[in-house]
């Protein structure tokens, strides 16, 4: 019983590791270019903004100066748009759009 019990639980690890690589590899990074950005308090703006979208799994945001930042966002394609990102950025007072 012992065994059949042990080999289920390695099944169901496999599975489970399985299934959270496909999540990873189905997860995109974009850098975007922000604006109006004045000082090192506004990232800290455009992180929340950013994070309080459904899809969004983590968010870096670095003021450079001159009224110019950045943010790497990564997130789900599959329930987020680039559009959906430079929206949220924007309606926070910091109008963004993809950095090529």
């Amino acid at each position: 019983m012992r065994n059949v019990f042990f080999i289920l639980l390695l099944a169901i690890a496999g599975a489970l590791l399985t299934s959270t690589a496909v999540l990873a590899d189905e997860l995109k990074t974009v850098t975007l270019s922000v604006d109006n950005m004045t000082c090192r308090m506004c990232p800290i703006t455009v992180k929340k903004a950013l994070r309080k979208i459904d899809g969004v799994s983590d968010v870096n945001a670095e003021y450079e100066g001159d009224g110019i930042g950045w943010a790497t966002v990564t997130y789900d394609p599959a329930k987020v748009k680039i559009d959906d990102l430079t929206f949220a950025t924007t309606q926070a007072g910091y109008p963004s759009r993809l950095k090529q």
